[in-house]
């Protein structure tokens, strides 16, 4: 069957247009029997948790914590998909009757991961046993503390073993273990969290209907960890997606409330851009404790101080975001001039680190090239936080660098790591012929890539619609880009800040259009009569949903 035949197919089958069809072919569709598992919500997708490494052991070490009755600890990570985990171990554990106190790691006062003094912290307040969420899998040293001071340990990761052994905690479920059978590798902290509850309620027969509610935060865990989006990683954030609808947590309410822009459907765009950013960013610039609380906030009147704490905040990273973007820029040119490399170290002094991560981003997208943005302290130690492009892949790459760092970890798309400041030059060369040894070649600078050629005819609110069944969008699944061709242009506008706004006109067809930060681009789009690439997304105005153009390039 061709690809065309089985678009048709497909069309048929699930009485959906041809073009979302098509789109789903382009995604790797290859029988009709596999459009279930995109096109039905409710198709069963989700594996045994048992068959995870170690699980029966965590289900026993769980249960001895809660009739020992000893206090337990949970210890989380600053970004959104440790803290999800967190907040969902402890609800979770607290409603099982095994009360529980937590405890998040700072950025700016101990760093990423379990650390000497938290773990010296954690046993002054009280401390008997310990459970990790989105760390432990490289904390060999302090697990072995934690031992010394008498602690159980249970590790609940998701990040690759650092090569260098195992800690000895007395249970760990990662996917990444050898000889773990569990099929979804691409768990986040929070999904690793859920299954081991999944498991936990099998075992003790609590319903596992009461799992639901938890759900939410497992699609705001894995959307905002941006790990590949699988079969059952679609399928868990999508069951959360629908239970934002009528969650009984006041936090997910308030976030549905004031994020969602349908307000019948909770999108992955609301997640990615909207509520990821706002959890995010107490973490970014002070302490992360304030999402925790925000997520386990029981009473109307605190979580709304504490929403207040999170929005300022997250106006705080706005600000300094774009300050070190600035700098970054230029601090770019000053290392490298006009002659880049394939990966990009850019370093300065003291940068706030809980930013230098989207600046990584940022940057990485506009270079098409992997960056990695550090910040050096005045103690001579080097903060980073890098982002991929492309194919590159952070973790392969920074594995036989690892005689340079303090720590480190990550995964493809994303990492960190602390270093001496003196090393970052041998950093960048090494990085280099890791990149060569990838076969990695930067994109050309004028290259859009789009997935299907469509007629504007074909881009609206209907098809908007339909294209809500391919949700959620990320990584391995990302939001389709289309091309159009000989679109005249009228009512042009420049915008503050390098925007521009237009009618997209093709035939009888207009719609309107937006292209953000893409001044470079108005000579050709005044012309008229262009070749465009774009997103599709929907615009809602005083309650009208209209079709809208992201404009991301000109043929």
């Amino acid at each position: 069957m061709t690809n065309a035949q089985l678009s048709l197919e497909v069309a048929k089958r699930h009485k959906v247009s041809v073009l979302l069809a098509r789109i789903l072919v382009l995604r790797g569709i290859k029988t009709l029997e596999e459009t279930d598992r995109w096109l039905n919500w409710d198709a069963p997708c989700e594996h045994d948790p048992f068959l995870m490494k170690n699980m029966a052991q965590a289900i026993d070490l769980i249960s001895t914590m809660r009739e020992n009755k000893k206090k337990v600890w949970i210890y989380g990570d600053y970004d959104l998909d440790g803290i999800s985990g967190a907040a969902i171990l402890a609800s979770a554990l607290n409603d099982w009757g095994l009360p529980v106190n937590w405890m998040l790691p700072n950025r700016f006062d101990g760093g990423y991961g379990l650390s000497a003094v938290t773990l010296k912290k954690m046993k002054d307040a009280g401390a008997e046993n310990l459970i990790l969420i989105d760390t432990g899998i490289t904390a060999i040293e302090e697990i072995k503390a934690a031992k010394e001071f008498g602690m159980q340990v249970l590790v609940l990761d998701h990040h690759k073993p650092s090569g260098e052994g195992l800690p000895l905690a007395d249970a760990i479920l990662d996917p990444f273990l050898d000889d773990c059978e569990y099929p979804n590798k691409a768990l986040c902290a929070a999904g690793v969290a859920y299954k081991f509850l999944h498991a936990l309620y099998q075992k003790t027969g609590k319903p596992l209907s009461d799992l639901e509610k938890y759900l939410p935060l497992v699609s705001l865990g894995t959307l905002a960890d941006i790990v590949p989006l699988n079969a059952e990683n679609i399928c868990l954030v999508r069951k959360g997606m629908e239970k934002f609808l009528d969650s009984d947590c006041l936090a997910i309410q308030i976030l549905y409330e004031r994020f969602a822009t349908d307000k019948n459907f909770v999108s992955s765009n609301d997640i990615h851009y909207r509520m990821a950013p706002l959890l995010n960013a107490p973490g970014r610039m002070e302490s992360p404790d304030t999402s925790l609380e925000f997520l386990l906030c029981k009473d109307r009147e605190e979580i709304e101080g504490l929403y207040e704490k999170l929005a300022e905040c997250n106006t705080q990273r706005r600000k300094i975001e774009l300050d070190i973007h600035a700098q970054a820029i230029k601090r770019l040119e000053e290392i490298y001039g006009k002659d880049l490399p394939k990966v990009l170290v850019i370093d300065a002094l003291e940068w706030n680190i809980g930013v230098i991560g989207i600046a990584a981003a940022r940057i990485a997208q506009e270079y098409k090239r992997p960056t990695a943005i550090i910040s050096v302290q005045s103690d001579g130690i080097a903060a980073a936080s890098a982002r991929s492009a492309g194919s590159f892949n952070w973790h392969s790459a920074l594995f036989p660098c690892r005689d340079l760092f303090i720590r480190w970890g990550g995964h493809v798309k994303a990492a960190g790591f602390n270093m001496a400041a003196e090393k970052i030059s041998e950093l960048r060369v090494r990085i280099e012929e890791q990149a060569v040894l990838q076969g990695f070649a930067p994109v050309a600078e004028d290259t859009v890539h789009y997935d299907l050629e469509v007629s504007l005819s074909e881009m609206n609110v209907k098809f908007l619609n339909e294209l809500k069944r391919l949700e959620p969008f990320g990584n391995e699944n990302p939001y389709p880009v289309f091309l159009a061709r000989q679109v005249s242009v009228r009512g042009f506008k420049f915008l503050t800040g390098g925007h521009m706004r237009f009618y997209a006109v093709q035939g009888r067809t207009s719609i309107p259009a937006i292209a953000f930060n893409k001044a470079h681009l108005a000579d050709a789009i005044q012309k008229g009569n262009i070749d465009l690439i774009f997103e599709v997304r929907s615009n809602v105005y005083q309650g009208v949903e209209n079709a809208q153009l992201i404009v991301f390039g000109v043929v």
